[in-house]
């Protein structure tokens, strides 16, 4: 007869490494995005942005 395996156990084999990978990977990219966000010569003009999505007329 097989063990049962709770299933949280099955999720909670490695927390730690798991989890610290995606919130480094997810502080690099806000980070990066409020860095973005400050250049604002880098930022495509609005008129632009509604031209290319054909929601202006």
């Amino acid at each position: 007869m097989a063990s049962v395996v709770d299933q949280r156990d099955k999720l909670d084999a490695e927390p730690v490494a798991t989890e610290s990978g995606y919130d480094a990977w997810k502080r690099a990219k806000i980070e990066r995005g409020l860095e973005q966000s400050r250049d604002r010569a880098a930022m495509i003009p609005v008129d632009q942005v509604l031209r290319n999505l054909s929601l202006e007329g």
